[in-house]
């Protein structure tokens, strides 16, 4: 999925609180930077809504994480870990390879 529409399913997540206002705006490089970046603006009347929207975004970046899978190659085998995170494949990996 690309970072737009992390941003978008992020955006819409928190807008499902209904007591908070989300607007997504555009950043412009500086002088002598390059590329392009958003940013989300969270704005609430009251200081307990904004608890409640950041105390969501554990479960909303659970939901996103996928799992890794990669394919080893070597000189007499071939072998797919797949694992919840790339520290776990990692070591999945370490292990496979060195007994």
């Amino acid at each position: 999925m690309s970072e737009q529409a992390e941003i978008r399913s992020l955006r819409e997540h928190l807008r499902r609180n209904g007591h908070i206002d989300v607007e997504q705006h555009s950043g412009a490089p500086g002088p002598g930077e390059l590329g392009i970046w958003d940013f989300l603006q969270v704005t609430a009347a009251s200081g307990g809504v904004l608890v409640v929207a950041i105390r969501t975004l554990p479960e909303f970046i659970r939901s996103r994480r996928t799992d890794v899978s990669v394919t080893v190659k070597t000189n007499d085998r071939e072998f797919v870990i797949t694992a919840a995170n790339a520290d776990d494949a990692l070591r999945l990996i370490d292990e496979a390879l060195h007994g």
